[in-house]
């Protein structure tokens, strides 16, 4: 069996989830010994696409042709995941939904990371079998380590205890909630790693006076490269988001046996479980009580750090892998 798992504009994705998740896939399947490659002009049994531009559209239209089976991943679900991110983006929702229900319907099959995602595409009225496969995180690369830890903490000045985000800037992800915490916690050092995209692109005007006002205990660095390390310089992540599907932080973080502090949202039913492997909450007030509780508690912090490695522990790469190896043997015992 070989499989090309392609995605389309990589560059454009380079700082998403969309370009990590299709890295740890790609590296999944290698390590269950499948054949693998990115290369959609090359011979292959199956071909999984990882976005939904033309020529993604293109490459699945002949492989249809050439009765070759198509896996689309659905890191999307529409408006739900976008809305609130960049600039004029919820006028063209419809539009979008639109195309986005016209390219999963092309497909043989549907991957998709969480419980959650696979009702809505359900709900949409898809019917293309879904699969749910959790994004994989290469547990050999996020793991922590102090060297990294003491370089990011001299580099950004970290003294106390130390609660990190990652991701884009945009409302959404809880940016005013995060800084609102920050503020009522100045004991507390908060950095959140992530691009501030221009205000043309996210016209936002309460996060950028926000952001332009934010207290002196937070850190914005921006993009880093060196995620592992910059989050070894953490001691808790703290995901605020009001809207996801299963963000490649949260993995990557409890990869590295950070605590997760997240907003209990209907996505995260099923997998995260406030006070087992995370804890959740859904107000500001709340978000504080948990942080200065767990930044208080040795015993806490350890309980959640053991417990979120077990978390990443069942998405690491062979496990996803072996997923996704039976999954594709299943698709090719189908007639396309």
């Amino acid at each position: 069996m070989r499989v090309c798992v392609y995605l389309e504009a990589p560059d454009l994705v380079a700082k998403s989830g969309f370009k990590t998740a299709y890295e740890h896939h790609r590296k999944a399947l290698q390590a269950v010994g499948v054949s693998v490659t990115d290369d959609p002009d090359s011979d292959y049994d199956i071909l999984h696409l990882h976005f939904f531009g033309p020529k993604s559209l293109f490459y699945l239209k002949r492989a249809k042709r050439l009765k070759i089976p198509v896996v689309v991943h659905a890191h999307s679900i529409g408006a739900h995941d976008f809305a609130d991110s960049f600039t004029l983006f919820n006028s063209i929702a419809p539009l979008y939904e639109k195309y986005l229900y016209y390219f999963y319907e092309s497909s043989d099959a549907i991957f998709t990371c969480s419980r959650y995602a696979r009702d809505q595409l359900l709900a949409q009225g898809i019917t293309r079998p879904i699969y749910v496969v959790s994004n994989a995180v290469d547990r050999g690369r996020f793991r922590f380590t102090e060297e990294g830890r003491r370089l990011y903490r001299e580099r950004l000045g970290l003294k106390n205890f130390t609660v990190f985000c990652a991701g884009n800037v945009i409302p959404r992800k809880g940016v005013l909630d995060f800084l609102e915490v920050a503020r009522r916690l100045p004991q507390i050092d908060f950095v959140w790693f992530g691009k501030i995209w221009p205000k043309l692109l996210t016209f936002y005007p309460e996060m950028h006076r926000a952001l332009e006002r934010r207290p002196p205990n937070v850190k914005l660095p921006g993009f880093v490269e060196d995620t592992p390390a910059a989050f070894s310089a953490g001691d808790l992540l703290f995901l605020p988001s009001f809207r996801e599907n299963q963000p490649m932080v949260l993995l990557e973080a409890a990869s590295l046996g950070r605590p997760l502090v997240v907003r209990d949202i209907p996505e995260y039913r099923g997998w995260l479980i406030d006070r087992v492997n995370a804890r959740l909450g859904a107000t500001v007030e709340e978000f504080v009580e948990i942080i200065a509780e767990i930044a208080q508690s040795p015993h806490e912090w350890q309980r959640l750090s053991q417990a979120a490695c077990e978390l990443a522990q069942a998405s690491s790469l062979p496990v996803v892998g072996q997923q996704l190896k039976e999954l594709y043997q299943q698709l090719l015992a189908v007639p396309v």
